[in-house]
């Protein structure tokens, strides 16, 4: 695997502080039909002991510039490692707004576009019959 993004912000739904997010949480991100993809972050479960299931929450969405990079590889279903990097609450950045940013790793030929190949030979007025005129 190799880095596909270092770094991208995610548009939020939520206060990360409050909803217990850290660098390191699992993330899985998901390909919605409008063609945006929402950011899924793992937490575990609030029992004792380690006991039930753990819950995927919504943490938000991605960038148009991130998005256009990862949608080939998710309409591909590519194996992708997305892990938050870090974690900014409200108190400490300059936008007076929290932010929380993924890195995405996979394999860079799942991103690639296919290349489409230009006719050789094209369609050409030349050789196209000309209409009689009405005289």
């Amino acid at each position: 695997m190799q880095p596909i993004i270092h770094k991208a912000a995610i548009a939020l739904n939520l206060n990360p502080v409050s909803a217990g997010i850290s660098p390191g949480d699992p993330t899985f991100l998901v390909l919605n039909l409008d063609m945006s993809v929402s950011v899924f972050v793992e937490r575990p479960s609030r029992l004792p002991f380690g006991f039930g299931k753990s819950r995927l929450v919504l943490a938000g969405k991605l960038g148009a510039r991130a998005t256009d990079i990862v949608r080939p590889a998710l309409e591909r279903k590519a194996d992708l490692r997305v892990r938050i990097i870090e974690v900014e609450p409200a108190h400490l950045s300059r936008s007076g707004r929290a932010a929380i940013f993924v890195s995405v790793w996979g394999n860079p030929a799942d991103i690639a576009q296919p290349k489409s190949t230009p006719a050789i030979f094209t369609r050409s007025k030349i050789n196209d019959p000309v209409p009689p005129r009405n005289e």
